[in-house]
Formats: C-alpha cells, structure tokens, sequence
C-alpha cells in the first residue's frame, strides 16, 4: 500500500502543471538563438524560448548577465515573435551565412514549432528579414524585468 502511494504522488508531479520555470525546461523551446564568440569582446549567450512563455537565458561573456536566468514572457510576445517567423518566411531560409572572415560572431537560430524544424546559422551574410528577427529576439529578451536565476538541482 505504501508503494502505492508513493507511485501515485511521484507521478502525480509529472502530470500536474507546474509554475515553476524550472520544471518546464525539459520541453523543447520553440525558439533558440545563440550568440557566439569572435577575437574581441562579443556578446555570447543563449536565450530559449518556451511555447508556454518561459524564457530561459544563459550569459557566458561579455554581457551584463552571467550564468542562468529564466522568466516568462506573455502572450503577446509569443505571438509577436511567432508571427515574425512566418513573415520572413524562416522555415525557406538556407542553413547557413557564412562569411570567410573568421574574427566575427555567429549567431544561430533554431525553431522548432508544428512538427517542423530548422537551424539557421547567420555569420555576417544572413538576409536583412534575418538580421531583424535576431533585434527582435533581442527586444524581448531586454525588455524582461523579472529575471530569477536558475535552481541549482
């Protein structure tokens, strides 16, 4: 009996919605976007986007944030970025920009919504509808205010 009862409160965490930023992060983001490093002082980070609106952040260097931080976005925001996806088409993008010149960073953006999935890496040469798309992923992230930092499990 009482492994029973331990089986059904075990489970009954799995299934029950969770507010907790953390508990979320197992999913797949809808929306990746990683900043690289170049030679100099570039910006490196990696901001995942959650269909339900958490927002997850993780500053490596040169940013005013290091380490992990999560938050949530609102509806808005999602749709706002959702629908910016569809107007420049990402889904038709080439995989990859990429310039010879080695002293830049890359910035790689992976979306995975509706069953489909594509990454695109952008080093200098990406379209202007691309380029716009990173600021906007930029504007959200800069415009949360509520950042907590990561649980440590």
């Amino acid at each position: 009996m009482r492994i029973l009862v331990i089986i059904l409160l075990i489970s009954g965490c799995f299934f029950k919605k969770n507010i907790n930023p953390e508990a979320t992060i197992i999913s797949t983001p809808i929306i990746s976007m990683k900043r690289t490093a170049c030679y100099g002082t570039c910006p490196q980070y990696t901001v995942n986007i959650y269909n339900d609106g958490l927002i997850q952040y993780s500053g490596k260097m040169f940013v005013d944030k290091i380490g992990c931080f999560t938050s949530f976005l609102n509806d808005e925001d999602i749709d706002m970025l959702k629908s910016s996806l569809k107007r420049i088409d990402f889904f038709s993008l080439e995989p990859a920009y990429i310039s010879p010149i080695t002293d830049i960073p890359s910035v790689i953006i992976e979306v995975n919504i509706d069953a489909r999935k594509h990454q695109v890496i952008d080093r200098l040469l990406g379209p202007d509808e691309l380029k716009q798309f990173q600021s906007e992923i930029d504007f959200v992230v800069d415009s949360v205010i509520n950042w907590e930092r990561c649980q440590v499990l």
